[in-house]
């Protein structure tokens, strides 16, 4: 299970930011992709990742969460796990590995995310350019147990298409085009015709 735990919210609010993170890519999800949520008793938040979420959107998911709790006092408030099945950030090489993602910034000159393999490979990727290995980082990857947490825990869950229409995204995705576009593809279209059709006598008589 790719998963985010996040530290010192209430379940309610960590809903609310995701949601509000969603509205802020109307056009990158399906409707069908959905999150669940548990609240766990010590005052932790599982929240449960669709499998069509990259790695790249599960890092700028924790940098989200992340810069809504610059409050709190707890290390790492906000850290993800996810199995890599892409090559966004990172190489093919790595597909099939559990990775662990945190926030290194959270600032606009400063945002990035530290991701730590499961062979304890660990790279700084800063969302510009490539991710840029670390060595000697001295990190070890770690995964706490999951399932005996969530067991019991009260679970809810939300769909993409619950918080963003699915005929705006549509709209979004396919938009129509503008009426000074459609008036440049009409004079366009027009004087490819009338040039076919001067050729067409010339060529003719």
């Amino acid at each position: 299970m790719d998963y985010i735990k996040v530290k010192g919210l209430q379940k309610d609010e960590v809903i609310g930011l995701v949601k509000e993170w969603v509205k802020l890519y109307p056009h990158s999800f399906n409707p069908e992709v959905n999150f669940w949520f548990y609240q766990l008793p010590d005052n932790q938040v599982i929240i449960g990742l669709h499998d069509d979420l990259s790695t790249l959107a599960v890092s700028l998911l924790v940098i989200y969460l992340t810069s809504a709790e610059k409050e709190t006092q707890e290390a790492e408030p906000v850290v993800a796990y996810l199995t890599v099945d892409d090559n966004e950030i990172l190489l093919k090489q790595n597909y099939g590995r559990r990775a662990k993602i945190v926030a290194k910034g959270t600032d606009d000159d400063n945002t990035g995310v530290i991701i730590l393999l499961e062979n304890n490979y660990c790279v700084d990727y800063y969302f510009r350019g490539k991710a840029k290995p670390i060595k000697n980082s001295g990190l070890i990857f770690l995964e706490p147990a999951l399932s005996e947490s969530i067991e019991n825990a009260e679970k809810e869950e939300i769909f993409v298409g619950d918080v963003i229409p699915k005929k705006k995204i549509e709209e979004v995705i396919e938009p129509d085009a503008s009426p000074w576009k459609k008036l440049m593809w009409y004079a366009i279209c027009t004087a490819v015709g009338l040039g076919i059709g001067f050729l067409l006598v010339y060529l003719y008589f």
